[in-house]
């Protein structure tokens, strides 16, 4: 109802996801970057005129933009101008995922100079050897350097989010713990900690969770509780997570499908993303919500009219779904 609301009276409600461009200067192990046949699909790159286009069309309507989902976004080269349009169409919070591997600090600054609310790091490994192997491509002395260059620009820009995510597998959890040590000078305002999924078909292919739930308390709890005394927001799995995560058990009402479904509005270069995502240089938000036939979507999901499908707008490139404890 309060989506319904929101939509009927032209407010913001959708979370923006873009990749404004389909490539990265990594081939990180756990990702489908990774594999060479995936990267000859994804060739796509918009051009100024499109964000240009998208950011008129949707950006007003949009609560959060994150820049940034499949791919890096700190490869394409107007990465500033589509934070400095998001803030133009008010966007409220905008957000990069990024390896930060062609980051510094006078780049992270004019980031959250022009307006940049977040950023959040990815990164698979904290030591050099673990670091590199999993990210085929990348400099751990990089990183290190990013993270220094965090501290020096939020000390700047206070408010600047910092979240570092990490992917647990059974050959980098146990080099979870020094965070404590890595980060003890740079406290990050939050601390995410995916486990594996298989994302297409990665180079990395050990998706086993066993290792993880069985040294739960040695491996995850002494991060968590690090977190909780530095006052550092945890995203964390909890062991029944992981294993409905191996058993691809999936949980979800579908009030929460339909709600996750209405404010996630995907946008990549991919072939032929005019017709399958939106043409905003003929169509606004409204003329696309009256395309898809949006408010009878609501309408009937008030109703429980609705099965547990999703409108066009939803990705069938999202992985699974899963309930973090949050700390």
């Amino acid at each position: 109802m309060g989506i319904f609301a929101l939509h009927a009276t032209g407010r913001r409600y959708v979370n923006v996801f873009l990749d404004p461009a389909q490539a990265c200067n990594l081939r990180c192990q756990m990702c489908y970057f990774s594999d060479p046949e995936a990267r000859k699909q994804m060739r796509g790159v918009f051009s100024e005129e499109d964000i240009k286009a998208f950011a008129k069309a949707i950006f007003p309507r949009a609560i959060k933009l994150q820049i940034g989902c499949g791919a890096e976004p700190t490869v394409y080269h107007g990465l500033i101008n589509i934070v400095k349009l998001a803030k133009e169409y008010g966007v409220p919070y905008v957000a990069i995922t990024t390896n930060g591997n062609l980051l510094n600090k006078d780049k992270l600054r004019e980031l959250a100079y022009n307006g940049l609310d977040e950023i959040t790091v990815s990164t698979h490994g904290f030591t050099k050897n673990t670091y590199e192997t999993l990210m085929q491509g990348g400099s751990y002395e990089a990183f290190l350097q990013l993270r220094d260059a965090l501290q020096a620009v939020r000390e700047e820009y206070p408010s600047f989010h910092i979240r570092i995510n990490y992917t647990i597998n059974e050959d980098n959890v146990e080099e979870l713990i020094t965070f404590k040590d890595i980060f003890k000078d740079v406290l990050p305002n939050v601390l995410q900690i995916r486990p594996i999924q298989k994302i297409g078909n990665s180079k990395y292919c050990n998706f086993s969770l066993d290792k993880i739930r069985k040294e739960y308390d040695t491996l995850l709890q002494p991060v968590v509780d690090f977190c909780k005394e530095k006052n550092i927001t945890c995203i964390y799995p909890t062991i029944d997570n992981l294993w409905k995560l191996e058993a691809e058990v999936q949980e979800e009402s579908h009030g929460n499908s339909t709600i996750d479904s209405l404010t996630y509005f995907y946008i990549s270069p991919y072939e032929g993303w005019k017709e399958k995502i939106m043409d905003p240089y003929h169509e606004t938000f409204k003329d696309y919500c009256k395309r898809t036939k949006r408010t009878t979507y609501i309408i009937r999901s008030l109703l429980g009219l609705t099965g547990s499908g999703s409108p066009e707008e939803k990705s069938s490139e999202r992985t699974k779904n899963l309930n973090y404890n949050v700390k």
